[in-house]
């Protein structure tokens, strides 16, 4: 019976100490939700106020030069009218003889290249366009970006040194946390303050310049 009792606060004693270990080890983990930040910082959503336009055009641009898009669709209609038309020609080439029949065939088939080569240029415009503007979004956000990690920076240490902890870790790779470690609400609120707005020279410039980076001429649908 002795033995029992004595086995029995051994492991109550270990369990004891093993969980005082987890809590301390997970003291010095802090976490925070960086999905959250994106949404929420202020700074990101003066970048995406800012970005606006352009989002919306490099969208649109990537709907009508995908396949499937605009101008796919215009490509099929386009072959359809020409075979539909030159078939019609082909069947009224005994009524109009041969020469209105050769005459017409060949205006109908340099018309239709001539259009054929514009829809293609359009279309390479439009891809050279959308290339152009993705750049342009990939610069501006990491000019954004490196203004958010100089911020950053220096927050989390401030949250580590008034926590007492060692790491910062991102929400999306833990499985699992305890309550109180989550700091992103605290990380938010300076980051506010630290870095309400982005500067995004590029933008600033174009504005100067007079260059309407945000707005990208796209053929009228149907042309």
């Amino acid at each position: 019976m002795r033995n029992i009792a004595t086995k029995l606060i051994q492991a109550v004693t270990g369990l004891a100490l093993a969980t005082s270990i987890t809590v301390s080890a997970a003291a010095d983990i802090l976490i925070i939700d960086q999905e959250r930040v994106q949404r929420e910082a202020a700074a990101f959503k003066d970048f995406d106020l800012q970005t606006a336009k352009i989002r919306d055009a490099i969208i649109a641009l990537r709907q009508r030069t995908s396949p499937d898009g605009f101008w796919d669709q215009t490509a099929v209609q386009f072959q359809q009218r020409m075979v539909a038309e030159l078939d019609d020609l082909e069947k009224r080439k005994s009524i109009i003889g041969n020469d209105a029949y050769e005459t017409e065939r060949q205006t109908k088939e340099a018309t239709f290249q001539t259009e054929g080569q514009q829809m293609r240029q359009q279309l390479q415009n439009e891809t050279n366009q959308l290339r152009q503007l993705e750049l342009y979004f990939d610069n501006l956000r990491r000019e954004a970006q490196t203004q958010v990690e100089r911020a950053r920076s220096p927050l989390l240490r401030e949250i580590l040194k008034e926590r007492g902890a060692e790491i910062i870790m991102r929400k999306s790779l833990a499985l699992e946390t305890a309550s109180g470690l989550d700091v992103t609400t605290e990380f938010i609120e300076r980051l506010d303050d630290s870095l309400p707005t982005v500067t995004l020279t590029l933008l600033q410039q174009a504005a100067d310049t007079g260059e309407a980076t945000d707005e990208v001429p796209v053929s009228p649908e149907g042309q």
